[in-house]
């Protein structure tokens, strides 16, 4: 099981509950064909991962914010496109929700799942959605590109589990009569995709309306029995190894080879540790410039007073990647508010300075025990924010 901050896609089809009770098997089975010929495309081009589906609703995972408030804005226009095609009746509208936070993703069986408060927090933000729409949490709002995805601020809502009202934005709608809502600002990003004609998405899901994801068990269970009578290698051998998922970019799956293998041996194997530095420097290879500018949001968020901007850098300041938490440092002492001492103090604490005895230096440079350098910037964050504090409030 591997935890990491994600952003949480949740899609969720309006009406479906009524529609099953009065179809067939058979009409069910391809109006949900019809809604992933028509969502999947948009997904894989905004490099979505659909971990899993629970009837009409989709659970996606994101890196980046933005990428995911555009794929929604994107799935509404080209749902909007089909609509206007087809009768009332057989209409397809779907609500969006977006959150960011830590999820648990987990592999059992060969099945992917994915829990955590962003999950439950993105839930919870769909049921205040009218179809049509695409609602964000105040966590996404900090960190997407406000310049690229126009936005409106909901207020705060007391959501059920939720102690504290949260705060949540709605992606603004175009304001063009008889137009796309959001003005093909989304979709205008998804190269090759053909208008949603009716006639041909009808003729591309009519061969499998649905059955054929009951036929991939039976494909899970000899999996499973070959696992058993080969082994673990034998098992692993059917799978591609994690280096060739860091080569091929596909590291969410990497992720989870890596996940697993923690879970066997413990986190702190020395194979396991080293694979994920190399996880850790793809992922900064791939998008170490978003992951850069998020924490400077958030440091920005913080600066401003918000608890949720404090929470999440605090638990940046928590995690297992080195990386993270020295930009956590970073972040909470670029704050220069006294909120962020904590954490830092926490840090600090976790990775205390080096002795000064030449002997002690030489051999924590050989067997570094967990030591980054984040202790030292989190002592050096909190000398800057104590000397802010003392020179009285920042002008912003």
């Amino acid at each position: 099981m591997q935890t990491e901050n994600r952003v949480v896609l949740l899609t969720d089809m309006k009406g479906f509950t009524a529609a099953t009770s009065r179809q067939t098997r058979d009409e069910t089975a391809r109006m949900l064909a019809l809604h992933d010929a028509l969502l999947l495309p948009v997904i894989r081009a905004f490099r979505g991962r659909r971990v899993k589906s629970i009837g009409d609703a989709y659970l996606v995972l994101f890196d980046a914010p933005t990428e995911a408030l555009l794929c929604g804005m994107a799935i509404q226009d080209r749902l909007w496109d089909y609509d206007r095609r087809v009768p009332e009746a057989q209409r397809i509208e779907v609500r969006v929700a977006v959150a960011l936070g830590e999820v648990r993703l987990v592999r059992a069986g060969g099945v992917d799942d994915v829990f955590g408060e962003a999950v439950n927090l993105a839930s919870r933000i769909e049921g205040e959605a009218e179809s049509g729409e695409v609602w964000f949490a105040e966590a996404v709002w900090w960190v997407m590109d406000r310049a690229r995805v126009p936005w409106e601020d909901m207020g705060s809502r007391q959501l059920k589990g939720f102690p504290e009202a949260a705060r949540l934005f709605r992606v603004a709608r175009d304001e063009v009569v008889d137009g796309p809502p959001y003005g093909n600002g989304g979709l205008a990003f998804v190269q090759n995709l053909p208008p949603p004609d009716p006639e041909v998405l009808s003729r591309q899901v009519a061969d499998a309306p649905a059955e054929p994801r009951r036929r991939r068990w039976p494909l899970v269970l000899v999996l499973l029995v070959l696992a058993a009578g080969f082994g673990l290698a034998g098992w692993r051998a059917l799978r591609p190894g994690f280096d060739e998922l860091l080569r091929e970019g596909r590291l969410d799956e990497a992720e989870l080879e890596l996940g697993a293998l923690g879970a066997k041996r413990g986190l702190e194997d020395g194979e396991v540790v080293e694979l994920q530095k190399r996880l850790d420097s793809a992922r900064a290879a791939a998008g170490g410039r978003e992951l850069r500018a998020s924490f400077d949001a958030w440091s920005r968020g913080l600066a401003d007073g918000s608890p949720t901007a404090l929470d999440w850098l605090r638990r940046q300041a928590r995690s297992t990647s080195c990386e993270r938490r020295r930009m956590a440092a970073r972040a909470l002492g670029r704050s220069g508010t006294r909120e962020a001492l904590p954490p830092l103090r926490e840090l600090s604490a976790a990775e205390p300075p080096l002795p000064e005895d030449t002997a002690s230096q030489l051999a924590r440079m050989i067997w570094p025990q967990g030591r980054c350098g984040a202790g030292d910037l989190a002592r050096e964050a909190i000398r800057d924010v104590e000397h802010a504090a003392a020179a009285g409030p920042r002008r912003r």
